[in-house]
């Protein structure tokens, strides 16, 4: 007889980079700009509301707070932005969390 539990635990624990939005997350820097300029405005829309979900980036929430909603060079520019500061401050928590060497000059 199969295990129902185990086939959803399987399902439930795959890797995070099952989902799109996490691998483009993670993506490299370099040609990153040109890869999102590619993406359709949608996508990285979607990807914005999913990333901070308490922004006005979807058309609807931005027409319900009274905000223009984003064209598509905004949406590249904002996703460009929040990959490298995501870039970023994975490198510095990788350097913060490194061995520490204090050097005193008496």
């Amino acid at each position: 007889m199969e295990n129902k539990f185990r086939a959803n635990r399987e399902f439930t624990s795959r890797s995070m980079w099952s989902d799109w939005r996490e691998q483009l997350k993670e993506s490299e820097v370099n040609g990153l700009l040109q890869r999102l300029e590619v993406m359709d405005r949608e996508v990285l829309v979607d990807w914005l509301q999913w990333h901070n979900p308490k922004g006005n980036y979807t058309d609807r929430k931005c027409m319900d707070n009274g905000v223009k909603p984003l064209c598509k060079s905004k949406a590249v520019e904002y996703t460009y932005r929040e990959i490298l500061r995501n870039h970023t401050k994975k490198q510095f928590n990788s350097i913060s969390n490194g061995p520490i060497q204090l050097m005193f000059n008496n």
